[in-house]
């Protein structure tokens, strides 16, 4: 029986389909750079879930890859969005810093292939939620606040958010929930990624909204 913290592959697959589908309607915002880290995200599942089962060793370094891209991304992606040069400096910073710690960590601390890489994930995490409360305070500010729901970019950073805020414990504990209890950390994973994807699908579905009721006006 397939681990169903690998079913999140399909959802994945979904949203990243419907995100194309309706790619037109964002392809002119910030959101067009994100469908590369779902696709990124898509791609890391299907190889990941059969990594044992073609090379004959357990999947750490398949996903301590992705822990470092796909933060490294989020970070990059939100300093982006950022309007203050002050918060987009430290975010940059951030990013140097976070690379330059994995990279030690890996040599240093945490072995690569035989286990996650756990304290490059926590520190990723803190300042990804970091950068993402830069963004929250900049949204609050304007005056567009009252039609916050309506940005896909609100969406996507609520989706990283609710995932990565939830998990970060979940994650420090994962040998031992894989140790002891494997179908509690599985049903975590996979009720996390439901919500982000879910919050992601929100997000195109808003992007196609706000198209068709622009050219309706």
């Amino acid at each position: 029986m397939e681990d169903i913290r690998f079913l999140s592959k399909y959802l994945a697959l979904v949203v990243l389909i419907y995100g194309l589908y309706n790619y037109k309607n964002y392809a002119n915002t910030k959101a067009k750079y994100f469908i590369f880290s779902i696709l990124y995200a898509v791609l890391t599942e299907f190889f990941g879930s059969n990594f044992h089962k073609w090379f004959g060793i357990v999947n750490y370094p398949v996903y301590n890859v992705f822990i470092i891209v796909q933060l490294s991304f989020y970070l990059w992606w939100f300093q982006t969005l950022l309007e203050s040069l002050s918060r987009k400096k430290i975010v940059r910073l951030s990013i140097f810093i976070y690379l330059t710690f994995s990279l030690l960590n890996i040599i240093y601390w945490q072995d690569f292939f035989l286990g996650y890489q756990t304290y490059t994930y926590g520190i990723g995490v803190i300042l990804v939620l970091l950068s993402i409360c830069f963004y929250f305070i900049e949204t609050f500010n304007k005056d567009t606040i009252l039609s916050i729901t309506d940005s896909v970019l609100f969406w996507f950073a609520l989706g990283v958010l609710l995932f990565y805020g939830t998990f970060m414990p979940f994650m420090f504990a994962s040998k031992l929930f894989l140790t002891i209890d494997k179908w509690i950390y599985s049903l975590v994973v996979f009720v996390l990624n439901v919500i982000m994807y879910s919050c992601f699908a929100v997000g195109f579905y808003k992007s196609y909204k706000n198209i068709k009721e622009s050219t309706s006006l």
